[in-house]
């Protein structure tokens, strides 16, 4: 209130040009020498609130920025995820037309596989309208995975290798046996007692019209009790978790 008043004492001066008189001029001199410390802090407080005002503003604007910058880069990390997965899938679709094949087929994705566990079948994503038909042989670059064994308009399902209802021709050591599928390992049939089969001896689907695809390997003989033939056991080459596209082969066994 004090303050106050000497503002007002300084004002008036200043209106009526008191400091001109003599006997006022003291007077006057000493309010503006009171008044000068209040003006300089209010001069001081008027640049600390400007400051302040202008740093909060910076922040506000650095922190709408590190928002955008932030959005920015999770859409760029996105981007790069989505690329990460363009450059897996073309460097699969590249290793399955290296070696085009000499018939006609169809390039598939696979959409899903046997929940269960044991892959026994897998989905696709192609069916009637692509032209797919049951019968087809389905393969990995030269991987034997299966035949469609079911169509539907827009998928198909795929009996796999690993199945225990498939039941394919088949070759290895340079003679003709049926191979069984099965979880974790398929079989030979009808193997007899003198077939000189070894362990790794590569199994080969058997067909007139389609090129030699690899079905496996010999996993293990065993000799059987049965008079003339001896078991088998056959593991696939087939990963069936690890394909994303697949060919079908437009050709039945």
């Amino acid at each position: 209130m004090f303050y106050f008043f000497l503002f007002l004492l300084s004002v008036f001066a200043y209106l009526f040009n008191l400091s001109s008189y003599p006997l006022l001029s003291p007077f006057v001199s000493l309010i503006n020498r009171l008044l000068m410390p209040v003006m300089e802090f209010k001069a001081q407080t008027t640049r600390r609130v400007q400051d302040l005002v202008n740093t909060y503003v910076f922040l506000v604007d650095t922190q709408k920025r590190n928002r955008k910058l932030v959005e920015e880069v999770n859409a760029l990390s996105l981007k790069v995820s989505e690329l990460e997965g363009c450059k897996r899938e073309l460097l699969q679709l590249k290793g399955l037309m290296e070696e085009p094949p000499t018939v006609e087929y169809t390039l598939a994705g696979v959409v899903a596989y046997d929940p269960s566990g044991r892959d026994e079948f897998m989905l696709l994503d192609k069916g009637k309208r692509d032209g797919l038909e049951e019968g087809f042989v389905v393969a990995h670059r030269n991987v034997f995975l299966g035949i469609v064994d079911q169509v539907y308009a827009g998928t198909s399902r795929v009996r796999t290798v690993w199945s225990d209802n498939l039941h394919v021709s088949a070759t290895a050591g340079g003679k003709n046996y049926i191979y069984r599928g099965g979880f974790p390992k398929g079989s030979l049939l009808h193997v007899a007692q003198e077939d000189e089969l070894k362990k790794g001896e590569k199994v080969f689907l058997r067909s007139l019209r389609l090129p030699p695809l690899e079905i496996g390997e010999v996993y293990e003989v065993y000799p059987s009790g049965e008079q003339f033939f001896k078991r088998v056991e056959v593991k696939p080459y087939g990963d069936v978790r690890r394909v994303d596209f697949v060919l079908v082969l437009r050709r039945r066994l």
